[in-house]
């Protein structure tokens, strides 16, 4: 995990933070830390992810704009291939995809942060 990690995830991600416990800032940044943990750790055990395109669901759930478009779903699997997170309707707008969009990037780590909260220490 590099500060440039951190810094990617500041820019991208949503963050939450805790009134009265620290500041919007302070939240933004546990936030982007946690997710550069998150991705690191999960590289490092040698998660991996696929994506494709999510037929269960499209824009119609959401939108009355046509034609329509599809949604990506993304799965998490741990280094045994096993599916540990996963999450579907991801959106990048019409003709959008996952390659090359910094949003398949911050959906993938807080997946990661999803399966490495399930993992049991050894």
């Amino acid at each position: 995990m590099t500060p440039d990690d951190v810094k990617f995830f500041w820019d991208q991600a949503g963050y939450s933070w805790t009134p009265g416990k620290e500041t919007q800032e302070a939240g933004r940044h546990r936030c982007s830390l946690e997710l550069a943990e998150a991705e690191a750790n999960a590289r490092r055990l040698g998660y991996s992810f696929d994506w494709d395109v999510d037929d269960a669901r499209g824009s119609l759930e959401w939108t009355k704009a046509r034609p329509a478009w599809a949604t990506w779903g993304c799965r998490c699997f741990d280094s045994d291939g096993k599916v540990v997170a996963s999450l579907g309707a991801v959106d990048f707008g019409r003709d959008g995809e996952p390659w090359g969009n910094p949003y398949r990037r911050v959906v993938e780590a807080e997946l990661a942060v999803e399966a490495l909260a399930q993992e049991v220490p050894a």
